[in-house]
């Protein structure tokens, strides 16, 4: 029975020690950390400036009337769209238009004595005298007529321009003047998108640079050079103006409209660029981990870099970077260099 026992017991042992032996090289821990990387190669950096502009009519106009007299009547109100001549109100003209049927009357009794002094000339009676001195006052009250009706016309306030009243600024039964402003017209075949920009970027901007226009209110997109680029500063504001020509599109677009400008102030070719997150910063100094091949291993290297301008998620680099090096785009944080890594597939 001992025997039993002992030959039981040693058999427990040898077991144990069996399941406890070396482990098998599929059993080793695998030290490597986990990265993504990213081949660098040359491309085209683009910086771009947003900025909010507005649509203006490059042919706005203010409008005033030629006498002083009473609003008698308005005719349209602001965001109307008129013709040239159209007729945007009348001021109080009586008086004119009482002189103007008064001498119609005298000019019309004036032609009937001329006609019956003709007549009787034509038959040898009355003197030659008597029918031009009927004659002369026909003439002088048609010249007269023709005075006061190009007077009565000053009552009349019209558009000198087709396009879209901006402003009105006149009430009905309130005097004016020649000196006062009455309508702003704005013609809406003339357009263009202003804005303002920091003088900081005076000399970034140029005639040649490409703009992105949006309206949003219509949800319309063009591309544009820039026309005008103004060198004067701004005193109050520290800004400069801006303007680019555009086309009506679609008949929809009008004056005061909101325009989103994206201007394509900087342009480099054959840059390298890396995501912006991934340039860490020690003592004012940039750098950031590339993957190297040591025999069969991958291990991270910290690499010291210069880097330039950016924009959005991408940032030039300077110095520090070859075209081909693998940038550690993923699970670069916590690296330092030298460790193990295993590159997986993006």
């Amino acid at each position: 029975m001992k025997k039993l026992l002992v030959l039981a017991f040693s058999t427990l042992i040898f077991a144990s020690a069996c399941n406890n032996g070396p482990a098998t090289d599929n059993e080793k821990n695998d030290d490597s950390i986990a990265v993504n990387v990213e081949k660098v190669t040359p491309a085209t950096f683009n910086h771009y400036l947003n900025i909010q502009g507005n649509v203006e009519s490059d042919k706005t106009i203010s409008i005033t009337p030629k006498v002083p007299a009473t609003v008698e009547e308005i005719n349209v109100r602001a965001g109307d769209v008129v013709k040239k001549g159209a007729v945007l109100a009348k001021l109080d003209g009586e008086v004119t238009r009482t002189q103007i049927a008064e001498v119609k009357s005298q000019l019309k009794l004036a032609k009937t004595r001329y006609e019956r002094q003709k007549n009787l000339r034509e038959d040898n009676i009355g003197s030659e005298i008597q029918l031009l001195e009927v004659e002369t006052q026909v003439r002088s009250l048609e010249n007269q007529l023709a005075t006061l009706q190009e007077q009565y016309y000053n009552y009349t306030i019209t558009a000198t321009i087709g396009g879209t009243v901006n402003q009105v600024f006149i009430k009905e039964g309130v005097n004016i003047g020649p000196a006062e402003p009455a309508f702003q017209i704005a013609n809406s075949e003339a357009l263009k998108v202003t804005a303002e920009i920091s003088e900081s970027y005076i000399n970034r901007i140029e005639t040649t640079d490409s703009v992105t226009i949006t309206l949003p209110s219509i949800d319309r997109k063009l591309t544009k050079p820039i026309d005008v680029v103004s060198k004067v500063i701004d005193p109050a504001n520290r800004t400069f103006g801006i303007e680019i020509y555009i086309p009506n599109i679609d008949g929809l677009v009008r004056p005061n409209m909101l325009a989103k400008l994206k201007i394509n102030d900087y342009q480099r070719s054959n840059v390298l660029t890396v995501p912006v997150n991934i340039v860490k910063s020690t003592n004012n100094k940039g750098y950031l981990f590339v993957a190297e091949q040591n025999g069969s291993e991958w291990v991270a290297k910290q690499r010291s870099v210069v880097t330039g301008n950016s924009y959005g998620d991408k940032i030039i680099i300077e110095e520090g970077l070859q075209p081909g090096d693998k940038i550690i785009t993923v699970g670069y944080n916590g690296l330092n260099d030298g460790d193990l890594i295993s590159i997986k597939e993006n």
